[in-house]
């Protein structure tokens, strides 16, 4: 009996890592594709309360998120007259994702898997690259997954995993994965982890991905003194020139995206702004709102030919959504964290998981990351791990 106990809660873990693996395909009205590992993971997390494989809460350390989640459950019923929707339903998992992490024994299921996953993603995007293989569309027909004949301006050819978000949030699932993965490895591994990393996270032609993961790494190298490390980066960045890292950085259509991600962060500080009181304080709530290059409205009144985003930031994102009050109740999840990362400053510093929080954050400022959950249930999977790491003192 103990070794089935064993096993399902290991198989809870391993169904997380379907996640960014498992693309937005319409099953029915009500189920999308990827919402099936989450499901899966719900009900192996109820079975595991049952059989006392999770026996503790541990409310003290999930408190803030709690309070984050009352808040903006009961700011949806103010304004959109319902109590469940898409966001505390996530958040609500969030919630248990980070109680079962600390009711683990065993931590290294999840260092597999990470690897796994890291160099599956990688290989996918450098193999489909060369390949030019696309698998379609999900239900947002916007980008391939895989290889993308782009029918636009931008760069030919930018590789897209199963997640939701398009390239950009396929560049930044690798980078993370990338840092984290090769900051916790012997060596070999860890210069093999960095050569298909950054290849893999070149071919999605994300500038702000390249950018994070190589800064990151760089970091991380310089600091451990690991010259040898730097040659390995170096080695990538060289082939890339082949494919058009130059252009995709200095030519006038390609900094166009750029410009427009500037003009719709600047509309939505200027938004920010110019709101009554009350809307700072409380936000639009989730889903509320819609921006277009200096237009930011009721998505209701764009027109079908348009396609709203949110401000390409995470953060002013939160604040559009759910004002100062939810932004400052958000940002307490982190305190603990944060203190602990204070605490063991000259050790942290280097830590595969501030590491990679380090890097979703930086992404984050250029980004929807947060928004997105193909690639923040890793970003909470991690916190998770760092709460079980303060609490058993290690």
């Amino acid at each position: 009996m103990a070794k089935y106990k064993d096993q399902l809660i290991k198989l809870q873990f391993l169904v997380i890592f379907l996640i960014p693996l498992t693309p937005h395909i319409k099953i029915t009205n009500f189920l999308q594709l990827d919402d099936l590992p989450v499901v899966i993971f719900l009900i192996l997390f109820f079975v595991n309360i049952y059989i006392k494989n999770i026996q503790k809460f541990y409310f003290k350390e999930v408190t803030p998120l709690i309070i984050f989640i009352l808040y903006i459950s009961i700011q949806n019923i103010i304004l959109n007259n319902s109590i469940i929707f898409s966001e505390n339903s996530r958040y609500i998992f969030y919630l248990f994702l980070i109680i079962s992490i600390l009711n683990l024994k065993d931590l290294l299921l999840l260092e597999n898997s990470f690897n796994f996953l890291m160099i599956g993603l990688s290989l996918f995007s450098i193999l489909l690259f060369f390949l030019e293989i696309d698998l379609g569309v999900d239900s947002y027909e916007y980008w391939k997954i895989g290889f993308n004949q782009n029918e636009w301006i931008f760069t030919n050819g930018r590789m897209n995993g199963f997640q939701a978000g398009g390239p950009n949030a396929f560049g930044g699932l690798i980078t993370i994965l990338t840092i984290y993965c090769s900051s916790s490895n012997s060596s070999n591994l860890r210069y093999f982890y960095i050569f298909i990393g950054i290849l893999g996270c070149f071919f999605t032609y994300s500038r702000a991905a390249l950018i994070v993961l190589v800064f990151f790494l760089l970091f991380n190298t310089i600091f451990k003194k690991d010259y040898k490390g730097i040659l390995v980066i170096l080695i990538p960045l060289l082939i890339s020139l082949n494919f058009g890292i130059i252009e995709r950085f200095t030519s006038e259509t390609e900094t166009q995206g750029v410009e427009d991600r500037i003009q719709m962060q600047q509309t939505s500080i200027t938004d920010i702004s110019s709101r009554g009181l009350y809307q700072n304080l409380f936000g639009y709530g989730h889903g509320n709102f819609g921006i277009v290059r200096n237009e930011i409205k009721p998505i209701s009144e764009f027109s079908d030919d348009v396609r709203p985003t949110g401000p390409h930031n995470s953060f002013i994102f939160l604040l559009l959504d759910y004002g100062v009050f939810g932004f400052l109740i958000f940002l307490s999840i982190f305190i603990t964290p944060f203190l602990y990362f204070l605490k063991n400053l000259k050790f942290n510093i280097i830590n595969q998981e501030y590491l990679f929080i380090g890097a979703f954050v930086g992404l984050s400022l250029t980004g929807d990351f947060i928004q997105n959950h193909s690639i923040s249930v890793l970003f909470f999977l991690i916190l998770g791990k760092l709460f079980s790491r303060i609490v058993n003192k290690e």
